[in-house]
């Protein structure tokens, strides 16, 4: 759920090639990766969107825009996704709040999570491609009170199950301001500054859940 926004900016489909500087692991930097390159695409598209510049309690957007396509942000693997609505109004498990979700865990060695989703259309293991259709934007989850949207968190790969730091640690706006305007920005340096800031945030996470 996402409380009203500051502003918004509209957004369109975006995408170009440059080297990263740091391909980073779920818990730090590998020197032998500083020369890979990834591909970042913005990840919507069909529908126009526009996103706040807030987000309530921890680094994330919503992104407004109706039966939007959700893609790929950049290349990776699904790690897990969920095809079933599980939430329960009555109950309000924080765990199923997002509804139909896609998790990817991209080759950048950051990990992308889209919640609240109308249709899925991949299932857990697919390879995939910057660009790639994964699914379409709806009002699953506790979005089924509040408006259509998606979810966008960016985080660390955490080696526990958990839902917290997988909702986002990184502030995504630039990111996606970025890739809108086709400059292929990467957020592993990002990443990084967050794991060593708080290098326990995966175990903190896993025990709440």
């Amino acid at each position: 759920m996402r409380r009203p926004s500051l502003a918004v900016v509209l957004l369109s489909l975006g995408s170009v090639t440059v080297s990263s500087t740091a391909h980073a692991t779920s818990q730090s930097s590998d020197p032998k990766d500083n020369k890979t390159s990834f591909t970042y695409v913005f990840p919507f598209s069909k529908v126009p969107v526009t996103y706040p510049r807030d987000h309530i309690d921890y680094p994330a957007t919503d992104i407004e825009g109706c039966y939007a396509h959700v893609l790929a942000p950049t290349s990776g693997v699904v790690f897990d996704v969920e095809a079933k609505d599980k939430w329960d109004e009555k109950l309000d498990l924080p765990g199923t709040r997002g509804g139909l979700t896609i998790t990817i865990h991209g080759d950048d060695r950051v990990r992308y999570f889209f919640a609240h989703l109308g249709r899925v259309k991949v299932k857990r293991g697919d390879r995939l491609e910057p660009g790639q259709w994964i699914g379409v934007m709806g009002s699953s989850g506790n979005a089924r009170v509040t408006k259509c949207h998606t979810h966008f968190g960016m985080s660390r790969i955490c080696p526990q199950s958990e839902y917290k730091v997988l909702q986002g640690e990184i502030w995504p706006w630039r990111f996606l301001d970025a890739w809108r305007n086709g400059i292929n920005k990467s957020p592993t340096s990002a990443k990084n500054r967050v794991i060593k800031e708080s290098p326990a945030a995966c175990e903190l996470a896993a025990a709440q859940n």
